[in-house]
């Protein structure tokens, strides 16, 4: 490439010494990488007389294509600097979609507040696909629950939810601000995918008391699983921040006694990975704002 420079150059300029002061190198260099280059293409590119250089047909044919392949080569040089100096303010989040539409839209607006300069990208998907996205390095970042010890991630605790129930105003609970185990195994219960460990709780929990659990719906969504509330299909268990969102139809929000039932999230990065100042400064904010509450 220097080689293909040097000669671009030297055809711009019509000069050999022109074209050292331009490069800021000797003359008798730009006559060396001149000469390597027309020895590997095996043809003369310069005529050099005591008063100009002149170009052969080879030379004129090379210059055309040297001229096109560098000015291109310097736009794509340009465009990945500018896009490495945005990539340095840039957090790409990753989080479960009802962490995403519940727990970080006021974490980010207080963000964006403090750095407005900082462009903050919010993924909302399924939890295999955040966590593929964290994996691969689509993701800075991820907020969820962390499932297991996967040896990829460090996960540093943030929030950790207790989890109550959603009633419809005219339900027989609705009048009870709190309800035991007993009372609330008389019903369906409902909750959203890949709540195996808190449905396992509370059958453990339902056997010791000799009681019988009726059979549990579960959906991916809060806007599904609100459809099934709706139409009567049961009674609602979520995390109290997601219980808050959904409290505008009228519905009520319920305490349960009797078993201690929580949802842990945290900040999952992976271990390999080299943050940026932005990532650090976000991550931080994070903690701050999510850190120590329930």
């Amino acid at each position: 490439m220097v080689d293909l420079e040097t000669f671009d150059a030297v055809a711009s300029l019509g000069s050999f010494s022109a074209a050292a002061r331009y490069l800021n190198i000797t003359q008798p260099s730009v006559s060396s990488r001149i000469q390597r280059l027309e020895t590997s293409l095996g043809a003369k590119l310069l005529i050099r007389t005591t008063r100009q250089v002149e170009m052969t047909r080879h030379g004129t044919l090379l210059r055309t294509e040297v001229e096109r392949t560098l000015a291109g080569l310097r736009d794509l040089v340009d465009r990945i600097r500018l896009d490495a100096v945005a990539a340095r303010k840039r957090v790409i989040v990753a989080a479960t979609q009802m962490v995403a539409a519940t727990m970080l839209p006021d974490v980010l607006r207080r963000h964006r507040e403090r750095f407005p300069d900082v462009d903050v990208q919010l993924r909302d998907l399924r939890y295999n696909d955040a966590v593929q996205a964290l994996a691969s390095g689509d993701a800075d970042l991820a907020v969820l629950h962390m499932d297991g010890n996967d040896r990829r991630f460090k996960a540093q605790p943030l929030r950790d939810e207790p989890i109550v129930l959603v009633v419809q105003p005219n339900h027989p609970l609705a009048r009870k601000g709190r309800v035991t185990l007993d009372e609330m195994v008389a019903y369906p219960l409902m909750m959203l995918e890949r709540y195996d460990g808190i449905k396992a709780r509370i059958a453990a929990e339902v056997a010791g008391h000799g009681l019988t659990l009726k059979p549990a719906l579960s959906a991916g969504n809060l806007i599904t699983l609100m459809g099934l509330l709706n139409a009567g299909m049961g009674i609602l268990l979520l995390p109290r921040v997601m219980a808050q969102h959904s409290l505008q139809a009228g519905n009520l929000m319920l305490e349960i006694e009797g078993i201690a039932l929580r949802r842990p999230y945290s900040l999952v990065r992976r271990r390999d990975a080299k943050p940026t100042l932005a990532v650090r400064r976000f991550c931080q904010h994070l903690r701050q704002e999510l850190s120590g509450h329930s």
